[in-house]
């Protein structure tokens, strides 16, 4: 052996060790020791202000605690929140990229089969969901329609919506299918006072919103709500009969009222990371957020931020489920909604 190969046989090592093997270190470091003094860009699908906003801030403030990490709040509202999911779905997997997305948009556009998505929900990595706002059928208290019977005797009713692709005009799309009402949905009622007036005015018979969103409305009498989107009540409703109690749903019908309650529901955040997201760096997210949910003082400042007590937190494996339950029958559902729209949109 000469004396070269001999050097380079007892350098080699010594240099690997000191390198830390590259990245492989870094790579292989407990997550506790990984993410202390790291930067995180948390990226939030919604203006700077907006509840999906101040929620993901209170959410990295917590984190930041937890986690020894700088987590920097980016805005990326763009396409109506379509720019934050592709991104998200495009960062490194390493776990120095989180978010916080509605749910409703980031599913229906996948629903929708919104061609500028670029992600697919199955495969992004779930840390924990935050809320649930069911949809409710608001009417006026004293118009004419005050039961699903008078709406299916109605003829050429007019359904309130907002944009084409929100959950206002979506939800009217689906109570006119599951009800088999002669109706369609009117687009461009921007606001719910705007909705609420249509409905005093005579000029909608109602429209799909949640209690939370409607609440002005409510308290000045100008709707009220007759049923929920839902197989059960809504806590924040608890008079109001789910749809279900109302009319007996199968098959199809079932299928979409069971959609809109685990999916397109609305007030839902989505707090997830990139797909591929290692398995150890994963279970110290979602176990940190387990925390969350127990901190008192984290659930108040969740309460303040959406103006009601949430009592729906999701965390790990049960929030992978049901995406993974969902993404599994989404050609049926976006056959369905291409369906309804050339039906029942004005």
């Amino acid at each position: 052996m000469t004396a070269r190969i001999l050097l380079l046989i007892l350098i080699v090592p010594l240099i690997l060790a000191l390198t830390g093997c590259g990245s492989d270190s870094q790579d292989s470091a407990a997550p506790a020791d990984f993410y202390r003094g790291k930067a995180i860009d948390f990226v939030v699908s919604d203006n700077a202000g907006g509840e999906t906003d101040l929620l993901a801030r209170v959410m990295a403030s917590y984190l930041e605690r937890d986690s020894g990490a700088n987590a920097i709040v980016t805005n990326r509202r763009g396409a109506g929140g379509l720019d934050g999911m592709n991104y998200l779905y495009s960062a490194a997997s390493d776990g120095l990229t989180l978010g916080v997305t509605s749910a409703f948009k980031f599913v229906a556009n996948d629903v929708l089969d919104e061609p500028a998505a670029v992600y697919d929900i199955e495969d992004f990595s779930y840390i924990m969901v935050v809320g649930n706002e069911p949809l409710h059928l608001f009417v006026s208290p004293d118009g004419p329609y005050q039961s699903i019977a008078d709406l299916q005797a109605g003829r050429d009713l007019k359904i309130g919506g907002s944009s084409p692709s929100g959950p206002v005009s979506l939800g009217g799309l689906s109570v006119i299918e599951i009800l088999g009402l002669d109706a369609k949905v009117v687009t461009g009622l921007s606001g719910d006072s705007a909705r609420a007036l249509a409905v005093e005015r005579g000029e909608v018979v109602g429209y799909v919103s949640s209690i939370p969103t409607v609440k002005a409305s409510l308290e000045t009498g100008l709707v009220k709500p007759l049923f929920a989107l839902a197989t059960v009540r809504d806590p924040l409703a608890p008079d109001v009969p789910a749809i279900t109690e109302l009319v007996s749903l199968n098959g199809e019908d079932l299928a979409l009222v069971e959609l809109w309650e685990k999916a397109l529901v609305g007030g839902m955040r989505i707090y997830l990371a990139p797909p591929g997201l290692p398995q150890e760096r994963l279970e110290f997210l979602r176990d940190m957020a387990e925390e969350w949910t127990q901190d008192a003082q984290f659930r108040d400042e969740i309460d303040r931020v959406t103006g009601y007590h949430v009592t729906d937190y999701a965390v790990g494996d049960v929030v992978s489920d049901v995406m993974l339950d969902l993404a599994a029958g989404l050609d049926g559902y976006r056959a369905k909604f291409a369906e309804m729209i050339e039906k029942y949109r004005a």
